[in-house]
């Protein structure tokens, strides 16, 4: 009878552990937490069973089974779960029938197994985001500091990231916890911090809602850094700010802090996304554009933006500083400005400084220049109006025809509201084809929140989704800034390069990208690429991102895309040169004149510099005056006496290249006349290695263009047809 109830026992205790095991394994394919409360409901089978197992081992030694005695077990039992165990009264049934030895030893690891298991299951949370945070802090991680909501959206979508916070309340970091996020809790001091960031490079983060102390948490950040942590403060700030942090800091702070403060806007993150995804020029029709990439007479570019607040305000400066045009008069290049008309009734809306700039500043700034004025940076036709009035949807309906391409941007109160209104403005246009329509969804990617008007054209883009602002590549590490700080390091302007970055220079211009992309792998070349771009002033990181933001729209202007990876339909470079036709660069650049033809890269250089003058003139630059400019002589590295004509002046917001682009070339006629008085600059070949030096000028606005096709590779971007327009 005894050795039948063991073999029921041992059934009994292999069914158990092999529960236990299951939930084990289906809780790791479901990558949930192995160690939980779920392993509670093993206690009580388990108890039971060992409870039956004293049982029989009594009733085997003759004991007195009465009530007493039985309750007297439950005490034994519980001893057996607390690991101790009375031997005297199962040794004898184990000798008798050693299947029970099998039995107990299983029974009691089971009961061992399922007690430290749900003990723990206690502080399991607690104990997971101990040791997360202790791992993810010993390697490279982003750290933000201080709790907020736009905090823990970062966290949603970005993973290994630890959230650091001075105080926080017992409750709310049980939650955090408990949704699976990491969290510390630690005092804001320098000497607590830097025991848990002294490990790794960290991206430390620090959003505008968390209502911390920008000065305290810089001031923290630098005795961190100087302190021997390698960190990166990544700050969420808008303009003016980012101009104080930055000027503070390169003026009077040291550089090893001033080049790894970093900062970000969450509006301006989100346009750059949609400017570089989807640049105007992806969906233009050709027949718009002359074989040279001029836009042909009689046709419109207009962008309208439906509801003017923070996020259609940022797309508006975005798009003026990046969507220039150029037409053609004759044998000279003309700016072909967009059309912008902004649509709200709220008057507070409808006033800001960028409006400021363009229809009143601008004309005092630039009233008395001693070289050609700039062109206005774009036409703005201001609606104080109601989008829902017949007037506005007569106006959306005017603004779209076949000689006219319009950019709807819609960002009012919420997602379905938006959604709405585009549905509103695609029933008004029927026929029509040349339009696109950008609607703000805060919290879809790339989901439709309607049907198409048709099936075979769906003019409606979503933008602005929170998984791809909030997330690692969005504010930290996206694409358009490590194109920039690229783009830095071949500049000629970098003083005591590193010798890996001399051999980059004195290779061929082809071989540049791809040697580069393979110096770059070193975490000490990346250190020192954003070393050496958090030392440039603000104004020069602003417009090397900007450069580098341009790329899309000049590629589409080509007539290609760019797609990330490999593609079967990848244009080679042969067909690429086919498109950008620039004799000039063939010959070196040996011949002045090759700056004032009409062919594609004269194009693209004239509409570079338009829009490197929109830039400048948003940032309150005006144009340097010629007595403000004279010849200053220094020594290079060789000991060679140098002779130049500074003609910019960032301390004073001052630059003599905000002129038109030919009257860059009155600039350079006149440093010509400080360097050689009394040469005839028309009597000089344009060939002469003098004005060659001085020309570089106008080579400026071609960097960046001459080898596009091979910087774009060595970033893992294929160019493929462009099939949108």
């Amino acid at each position: 009878m005894y050795l039948t109830i063991g073999v029921v026992f041992l059934l009994l205790c292999l069914l158990l552990a092999a529960a236990i095991a299951f939930t084990a394994v289906r809780t790791i394919k479901r990558r949930g937490p192995v160690i939980s409360k779920i392993n509670f409901i093993y206690l009580a089978p388990t108890f039971v069973l060992i409870y039956l197992l004293l049982v029989t081992a009594s009733a085997y030694n003759g004991e007195d089974i009465n009530f007493f005695y039985l309750f007297s077990l439950i005490g034994q039992t519980l001893e057996v779960l607390a690991f101790s165990v009375n031997s005297s009264l199962i040794l004898p049934i184990c000798r008798e029938f050693p299947i029970y030895y099998v039995i107990f030893v299983l029974a009691f690891i089971v009961g061992g197994v399922t007690v430290i298991l749900s003990v723990v299951s206690l502080f399991s949370r607690r104990i997971r985001n101990f040791v997360s945070a202790r791992r993810r802090l010993a390697c490279d991680c982003d750290v933000i500091i201080g709790d907020c909501a736009d905090a823990v959206k970062y966290m949603s979508n970005t993973t290994g990231c630890v959230l650091i916070a001075a105080e926080m309340p017992s409750p709310r970091f049980s939650d955090l916890i408990k949704d699976g996020y990491t969290v510390v809790r630690c005092p804001f001091d320098a000497a607590k911090l830097s025991k848990k960031l002294c490990k790794g490079t960290h991206n430390v983060i620090v959003f505008r809602s968390s209502n911390l102390s920008y000065t305290d948490v810089i001031t923290l950040f630098a005795s961190l850094k100087l302190g021997g942590c390698d960190l990166i403060l990544n700050l969420e700030a808008d303009q003016e700010e980012v101009r104080i942090i930055k000027e503070k800091f390169i003026s009077s702070g040291d550089t090893a802090v001033s080049a790894s403060i970093a900062c970000f806007n969450k509006y301006e993150v989100m346009v750059k996304q949609l400017t570089a995804r989807y640049p105007i020029t992806k969906y233009i029709p050709r027949s718009f554009f002359n074989p040279n990439l001029t836009l042909k007479e009689g046709r419109d570019i207009n962008v309208a933006f439906i509801g003017f607040g923070k996020v259609n305000y940022q797309l508006f400066r975005m798009f003026a500083t990046q969507f220039q045009f150029a037409a053609q008069s004759g044998d000279r290049l003309v700016s072909a400005p967009v059309n912008y008309y902004i649509f709200d009734n709220r008057d507070g809306a409808l006033h800001n400084e960028f409006f400021s700039r363009i229809f009143y500043e601008f004309d005092e700034a630039f009233e008395n220049c001693d070289f050609p004025k700039p062109e206005r940076i774009c036409n703005v036709n201001i609606k104080n109006i109601d989008i829902n009035s017949v007037e506005a949807k007569r106006t959306f309906r005017q603004l779209v025809s076949p000689r006219s391409f319009t950019y709807f941007c819609v960002s009012l109160s919420d997602d379905l509201q938006d959604a709405s209104y585009a549905q509103t403005i695609i029933r008004l246009m029927p026929e029509e084809r040349n339009y696109r329509i950008f609607v703000r969804a805060r919290n879809t990617q790339d989901e439709r929140l309607s049907e198409p008007a048709e099936i075979d054209f769906d003019p409606i883009i979503y933008f602005g989704e929170e998984k791809r602002v909030f997330s690692h590549g969005g504010l930290i590490d996206d694409d358009v800034t490590e194109f920039a700080q690229r783009l830095n390091l071949l500049y000629e302007n970098i003083n005591n390069p590193p010798e890996w970055l001399n051999k980059i220079k004195s290779m061929p211009g082809a071989e540049r990208d791809g040697a580069l992309k393979l110096y770059l792998k070193s975490p000490k070349n990346r250190a020192e690429m954003r070393r050496l771009w958090g030392t440039l002033p603000l104004i020069e990181q602003t417009s090397n991102i900007h450069r580098a933001l341009n790329m899309p729209f000049k590629i589409n202007l080509l007539g290609f895309d760019m797609v990330k990876g490999l593609s079967e339909d990848a244009v080679s470079r042969e067909q690429f040169d086919l498109v950008y036709v620039n004799s000039g660069r063939d010959a070196g650049y040996n011949n002045c004149n090759c700056f004032f033809d009409t062919q594609p890269s004269n194009v693209l250089a004239f509409i570079e510099h338009s829009r490197w003058n929109a830039l400048y003139i948003l940032y309150d630059y005006r144009q340097m005056k010629k007595d403000m400019m004279q010849v200053k002589t220094s020594v290079d590295a060789e000991g060679r006496t140098c002779r130049s004509v500074p003609h910019k002046d960032t301390a004073h917001k001052l630059h003599a290249c905000l002129t038109t682009y030919y009257g860059l070339k009155e600039l350079i006629e006149f440093k010509f006349s400080l360097l050689y008085p009394g040469e005839d600059f028309e009597s000089v070949p344009p060939d002469d290695e003098r004005l060659r030096e001085l020309y570089k000028i106008y080579v400026y606005d071609y960097f960046g263009l001459d080898e596009l096709f091979d910087q774009l590779s060595s970033m893992g971007y294929t160019l493929i047809k462009n099939t949108s327009a």
